[in-house]
């Protein structure tokens, strides 16, 4: 039987990647959506397209599935220096983390409880990231009180507030009646 390597806060690991060079991250303690953030070397994404999650569920090199986050390290773009998991709370439970486990694991090998949330309703569990041509794992645990429209939009992507109702158009001005 492996080993799991549990990681803390802020510990680096090697990526455990399979002879594919992928690897899979999975979230559980709590109802959560799990997502990722394909993220440039100035922590920002490409566009709103470089965040995968359920209502965009592939991206380049990574796929969502409801079970986790799916990373084909060979198929990342090479601009793209990060992969970010986030874990959102799917709004069928509590609506902060405090007091719940929280666990990300990446495939059997690599384990990050996360603990100390409060307020949260959001948090970037891990970062998968290169460095000098290898691919390594990152423990992050930062915690977002505004949930996934609060990591998006620290990491570029522009989250659309629900549509005001159009004004109504201006009504013409009315002739007056000449006497």
């Amino acid at each position: 039987m492996a080993v799991v390597q549990s990681l803390r806060r802020g510990e680096n690991s090697p990526a455990p990647l399979d002879a594919s060079g992928s690897l899979t991250v999975t979230v559980t303690g709590a109802a959560v959506d799990v997502s990722a953030l394909l993220l440039t070397a100035a922590g920002r994404v490409r566009s709103d397209q470089d965040l995968v999650f359920f209502n965009n569920p592939v991206g380049p090199g990574v796929r969502y599935s409801p079970d986790g986050v799916h990373v084909d390290t060979r198929a990342v773009p090479a601009d793209i220096e990060t992969v970010a998991i986030t874990a959102s709370l799917d709004g069928s439970g509590p609506t902060t983390f405090g007091g719940l486990p929280l666990r990300a694991t990446v495939g059997s090998d690599l384990e990050f409880p996360m603990t100390g949330l409060t307020t949260e309703a959001a948090v970037v569990c891990l970062e998968i990231y290169r460095r000098a041509g290898e691919w390594k794992v990152r423990a992050v645990g930062q915690g977002y009180d505004d949930g996934l429209a609060g990591i998006a939009t620290a990491f570029g992507i522009d989250v659309d507030g629900p549509e005001a109702d159009p004004a109504p158009p201006a009504q013409p001005p009315q002739p007056v009646p000449q006497q």
